[in-house]
């Protein structure tokens, strides 16, 4: 099952081979310029480091961070992944069948992820911890005082990381008067310890008793520093 605290590590890590396999495409690309008498060439030396940087990459994310990827049958790990760097390979229907979609939506306990990723099911305002704003309750979406059922709950979510992450959602449904209820969750304004739990919760919950949108989501910002996921139907 996907894990927060991995994919943290795994960001960690990623950073640290970047800056690891610039250095060594610089100390290759100089040797290779040296034992070829290429060192005048000031062409040779930027296209050096470039071709080295981009060979080095993959092989050390293979060497040492592909223990993060052990479970590749993991739609929540694809799911994060796809919208995370925004990269199609992690598109869910390219990768898993109908029928392991079913299974494993039918065989996701939500209880049991938010229990092994240490993510709270009910969030309150952060200048007053006694006031809830946000509850997860199995089939149902408690907004403030609304309890919204799953079934009819269609959400966007983006973040920003401007010296910390800043997350948003935005909800919409038809209510039992039959009048279309759109509604704003700002991350600032609400009281947890971890980044991404609001989307992992999102997510979750919708695949088992909602929409299941986070399947069709699609790319809005190529840019890793924001993604929206997805758009009112």
């Amino acid at each position: 099952m996907f894990s927060l605290q991995d994919f943290f590590k795994y960001v960690r890590l990623k950073n640290r081979i970047s800056h690891i396999s610039f250095f060594l495409a610089f100390i290759l690309d100089v040797i290779f310029l040296v034992i070829f008498n290429l060192a005048s060439y000031k062409i040779a030396w930027i296209v050096g480091v470039i071709i080295f940087y981009i060979a080095l990459i993959p092989v050390f994310e293979k060497l040492f961070a592909h223990k993060y990827f052990k479970d590749k049958k993991n739609i929540i790990s694809y799911i994060f992944f796809r919208e995370y760097f925004g990269d199609r390979k992690y598109n869910i229907h390219e990768n898993f069948s109908k029928k392991e979609i079913e299974d494993f939506i039918e065989n996701l306990d939500c209880e049991a992820f938010i229990s092994e990723n240490n993510i709270p099911s009910e969030y309150s305002f952060v200048k007053n911890e006694s006031y809830s704003i946000l509850e997860f309750k199995n089939v149902h979406l408690k907004h403030y005082t609304r309890i919204i059922p799953w079934e009819i709950v269609s959400w966007k979510y983006s973040f920003r990381d401007n010296e910390g992450i800043e997350e948003f959602l935005e909800i919409e449904y038809v209510n039992e008067s039959n009048e279309t209820i759109k509604e704003e969750i700002f991350s600032d304004r609400i009281k947890q310890k971890t980044s991404f739990h609001l989307f992992l919760l999102f997510v979750i919950h919708d695949l088992k008793y909602g929409k299941r949108l986070s399947l069709q989501r699609d790319y809005y910002m190529k840019k890793r520093s924001f993604f929206k996921v997805a758009v009112f139907e």
